[in-house]
């Protein structure tokens, strides 16, 4: 009996080992798992292998998605630099002619002077505002009638600042993005025109007001173009969450706000979608389902997705894809125009290799929810291997768009729905002509001379 006891116990102790076996092994894979999150948490989502903004990196990785050229830093030969030039024909001219001789004392009056060397001075004079006044006269007729002037059709005040201040404010308030109150410092230090905020605010309106036309005429062109890239960014109106969207194409940028991220924002702006276009963006829901004649995804989204996966997963799937990317975009980089109308064996095996690739799994979750993306986009990834005019990223329309921000970084928050729609439908107007290669100021001053009827 005792011998019996003996060996339940013996069998008892290795029951518990056995247990306590499973459980060391239990922890084993929990502590792996948990050194894994915290590696993953450690090295983190930063602006390079993410859609995070670098004003969020704790530290400034020294990576980026541009390739090298192989140029050597600065001027490359051939450029044309810029200097300051001698004018040919000076607006103004003071002579230094010697009046007598420094050798001798004798008076130099009645001899010839001749020229021996010119510099100038580059200066701007004290620029003060005019003030022009209208008067009105009446004369009488011999019948007896009283024949009364009138005021030119702009001249509806008895004080009223003139064209030129509008495109002055509007010039520095959208395309220099200063505030109200540095804008009236400038006004009155620079200029010797005294004026408060609610006048440039004012001024700012009136001016929306006249650009509404050429504001319109850019959408209109949005409309009807082959190739277009969307994007949208979140924007804060008096403390709430607005979000400003862009379309964009070589020529123009349109931009507008509104409280939806989703289909009513862009229904907003385009009601039946862009069908005569196709759309450039990222994996946005609401970008990929507007209505187009085709779509292409932003390959530096997906690129910066794939660092984070090659980087901090150390996954082999991921870095092959990414090189199957970086192909297609020197691929691109090759093609001429006249190369879209014949069949390209490179574009095919990038096709080839593209869906070799989608066939393959991965076992982290969150790759696996990428390459589902992947699939269900699967037509709209190497679309700009097909068309001469579409890029391979939406970078355009994020630099389009990053002006809101820069904005709101020096002058702080919109006050007012308003307040949003006046700047980026004015900037829409000034990204325009600077696509177009116009002198913005110009553009600015002829809308301010306009009167709508």
């Amino acid at each position: 009996m005792q011998e019996q006891d003996y060996i339940n116990t013996i069998n008892d102790f290795k029951k518990i080992i056995d247990d306590l076996r499973k459980i060391v092994d239990e922890q084993r894979i929990e502590i792996e798992n948990l050194k894994e999150e915290i590696r993953i948490l450690k090295a983190g989502k930063n602006s390079k292998n993410s859609s995070l903004p670098p004003s969020t990196d704790i530290i400034k990785p020294n990576q980026s998605l541009r390739i090298r050229s192989g140029k050597k830093p600065g001027g490359q030969l051939g450029h044309e630099g810029k200097t300051l030039e001698i004018k040919a024909v000076p607006d103004q001219i003071i002579q230094h002619i010697p009046q007598f001789c420094n050798c001798c004392g004798k008076d130099l009056y009645d001899r010839e002077a001749t020229l021996q060397e010119r510099r100038q001075v580059v200066d701007i004079p004290p620029v003060k505002a005019v003030y022009t006044e209208h008067q009105l006269y009446s004369k009488k007729c011999r019948c007896g009638h009283s024949a009364l002037s009138s005021f030119p059709a702009h001249v509806t005040s008895t004080i009223q600042y003139g064209s030129g201040v509008e495109s002055i404010i509007a010039y520095m308030s959208v395309r220099q993005y200063l505030p109200y109150a540095r804008m009236c410092e400038y006004l009155e230090h620079v200029h010797q025109l005294p004026m408060s905020e609610g006048s440039i605010a004012n001024i700012l309106e009136r001016f929306f007001h006249k650009a509404q036309l050429p504001y319109e005429k850019i959408k209109q062109k949005i409309a009807i173009s082959p190739v277009v890239g969307g994007d949208e960014s979140g924007c804060k109106i008096n403390g709430e969450k607005f979000w400003t969207f862009t379309w964009q194409n070589e020529c123009n940028t349109y931009l507008s706000i509104s409280k939806s991220r989703g289909h009513q924002g862009i229904k907003e702006t385009f009601q039946n979608g862009l069908p005569e276009s196709i759309l450039v963006s990222d994996a946005w829901p609401a970008q990929l389902s507007t209505p187009a004649k085709s779509h292409q995804l932003c390959m530096a989204h997906l690129l910066r997705e794939l660092n984070y996966f090659t980087d901090v997963l150390k996954d082999s799937w991921a870095e092959r894809i990414k090189v199957l990317i970086e192909n297609a975009i020197e691929l691109k980089r090759k093609l001429q125009e006249k190369d879209y109308l014949y069949p390209i064996e490179e574009r095919v095996n990038l096709e080839k290799r593209l869906d070799e690739l989608l066939g393959d799994e991965s076992q982290h979750t969150k790759i696996k929810a990428f390459r589902k993306r992947l699939i269900k986009n699967r037509n709209y990834i190497f679309e700009f291997l097909y068309h001469h005019k579409v890029p391979p990223d939406n970078n355009a329309s994020e630099r389009a768009i990053r002006n809101v921000k820069v904005k709101q970084k020096v002058s702080g928050q919109f006050k007012s729905l308003l307040g949003a729609n006046i700047f980026v439908s004015i900037r829409a107007i000034i990204d325009t002509a600077l696509k177009r290669n116009l002198e913005v100021f110009k553009v600015l001053q002829e809308i301010a001379i306009f009167r709508p009827e």
